[in-house]
């Protein structure tokens, strides 16, 4: 018996998905501890956001400034994905220096390889361990609702096996790209994953363990209806400058490569004031910003962001179309329009000795927890 902590992060859940759903589990853990409807960080996409969790940093401390990453100096073009762009120690490395046992079970395989450094288990649905498979099956496919309610059933089956001190799982946010929170798939997929988060916490209550939960978000998600090339735009007004789809990943089934928010690499770093001019003036643009500004408002690595960096709009996404503007039918993220994120936490504030603004202020509550 002793203290343990688990932090589940449910990729792309606004707080409206809690809201529209019949999820009682989540919702008396709220109202025994804590329940408040927090920030994500900037840009609202999915690396940033979960390697923000896992250390309680700002991107600007810990380096992943996108899921796609432009090395401007090599013309080099990765997936923001290796361990070795993250600057600092996730609560995963450090709780096992003090002697802990730690787990990292995610969905998807692409965030087992940025955050599994330093852990005592991990797996993801897509590559699960052999053990786990022969307790539950096969997990579904990546492209669908039921692989998150799986990854949560596993989650169960880790505390039961390994009996970890502190756990970090994560989603994949497919089901919320897919449906908007009313739909009857989207209902399924919540009340799935409280009825699996219900049973977890049961199974460690039985075992006598004291046992934080925190739930959080990496980012919300809006339905998109236009999509908006933004180094065609520059082009027509005379600037070179290459697009960087900060929401570019492995994983294109989702969003189409088409997120609300976008960096700019200028040809020429003096048309700066001048890209600024007309990407301001340009449709769906709702702040485009120079790097050193937009680093310090979004607390972002000024070396690994554009020249520029631009936020949609609501219902707007930027990507490499075809055209200028183009009208689209799809659900994505990475603008201020889906920062919001719920914080639910099982245990009241004052027990946990940390602010609860933003999503990544659960590392802190988890270790002081561990801390006793």
């Amino acid at each position: 018996m002793g203290r343990k902590a688990i932090i589940v992060c449910i990729d792309g859940c606004g707080p409206e998905y809690l809201h529209a759903s019949n999820t009682p589990f989540m919702k008396r853990a709220g109202q025994a501890g804590v329940y408040r409807e927090g920030q994500a960080m900037m840009p609202s996409v999915t690396n940033v956001n979960a390697t923000s969790i896992l250390t309680g940093t700002y991107p600007a401390t810990h380096g992943i400034t996108s899921n796609y990453y432009f090395e401007r100096g090599t013309g080099r073009e990765v997936f923001m994905e290796s361990p070795a762009f993250i600057k600092t120690h996730t609560i995963l490395e450090e709780g096992t220096r003090q002697g802990l046992t730690t787990a990292l079970v995610t969905a998807k395989e692409k965030l087992k390889t940025l955050l599994a450094r330093g852990t005592t288990t991990a797996f993801s649905a897509e590559k699960p361990l052999p053990w786990v498979t022969r307790r539950l099956g096969p997990p579904p496919p990546i492209y669908s609702v039921d692989v998150n309610i799986w990854l949560l059933r596993a989650l169960r089956e880790v505390m039961l096996r390994e009996e970890p001190d502190l756990v970090y799982a994560q989603t994949t946010d497919y089901a919320m790209h897919k449906y908007a929170p009313e739909d009857a798939e989207s209902k399924r997929h919540m009340e799935g994953l409280d009825r699996a988060l219900q049973a977890t916490m049961e199974a460690v209550d039985a075992k006598g363990d004291e046992v934080l939960l925190c739930i959080t978000g990496d980012h919300g998600m809006s339905e998109i209806t236009r999509a908006v090339n933004l180094e065609l735009v520059l082009k027509k007004a005379g600037i070179p400058a290459r697009l960087n789809t900060l929401i570019a990943d492995r994983y294109v089934v989702h969003h189409r490569n088409l997120g609300g928010a976008a960096y700019i690499y200028l040809k020429h770093p003096e048309d700066a004031a001048k890209g600024l001019e007309v990407l301001n003036d340009t449709e769906g643009v709702e702040a485009a910003l120079p790097r050193a500004q937009a680093s310090e408002r979004y607390h972002l690595d000024r070396t690994r962001i554009g020249d520029l960096v631009v936020l949609g709009e609501k219902n707007y996404a930027f990507g490499l179309t075809e055209q200028e503007a183009t009208a689209v039918a799809l659900r994505s993220h990475g603008s201020l329009h889906e920062r919001r994120v719920p914080i639910i936490i099982n245990r009241p504030a004052s027990r946990l000795g940390a602010p609860l603004h933003e999503n990544k202020d659960v590392a802190a509550a988890a270790m002081t927890w561990l801390k006793g």
